[in-house]
């Protein structure tokens, strides 16, 4: 099934799902939106939202490949067919009657200023460090570099989602210890605030 992804109430490009034995696989291809933040892929399916993905730059388009297993759509209570709508935006679209959620409350998108005045810590990571700007994902320093971490629960989208692959999970948090080494290609600077 080919379906339109949507960006402010406008079409912007266009999502494939195709089911297989395993659950489904997913092709993103938009533009990318002037002036946008970082933007995920979300699906509507009448609860709450199925994150597909965070679509990557590549050659002036947003797009993502990645496969979706049933067990994923599962939790995520996408049991009857593929969602209704599909939309980029910065985090879920709330409904106008829901009760926004305690654990996860609206954060301000402002780079924040530590109680120092001292600007906030740098990965060098354009995508980390966009994480940190929103206020999804928090950092504290450690010997070896920046300690990243945001709340965690099995069945919700998280901040760092998009560096899953690089956490890990203690209690009910995902952590990623970004080390100078993991820096080292990012950023070549000696400067206060990336990780060099």
């Amino acid at each position: 099934m080919r379906a339109a992804v949507e960006y402010a109430g406008k079409p912007v490009g266009w999502l494939l799902w195709e089911p297989d034995g395993y659950g489904v696989q997913i092709e993103v291809d938009c533009e990318i939106p002037s002036g946008a933040p970082l933007l995920r892929c979300y699906g509507e399916i009448g609860g709450a939202p199925l994150l597909v993905g965070l679509p990557a730059p590549e050659n002036g388009r947003l797009r993502l490949r990645r496969h979706l297993s049933k067990e994923t759509l599962k939790v995520a209570g996408c049991t009857q067919g593929p969602p209704t709508a599909f939309y980029l935006a910065e985090r879920p679209q709330q409904k106008e009657n829901a009760v926004p959620q305690a654990e996860h409350p609206p954060q301000d998108t402002a780079p924040k200023i530590s109680d120092h005045g001292k600007p906030p810590l740098r990965t060098g990571d354009a995508v980390l460090d966009a994480l940190l700007d929103s206020g999804a994902v928090q950092a504290e320093r450690i010997q070896e570099g920046l300690r990243l971490h945001c709340l965690f629960a099995p069945n919700r989208p998280f901040g760092l989602a998009p560096a899953f692959v690089l956490c890990r999970v203690e209690g009910d948090e995902a952590v990623l210890d970004w080390t100078k080494k993991d820096a080292a290609s990012v950023a070549a600077s000696d400067s206060e605030q990336n990780v060099t």
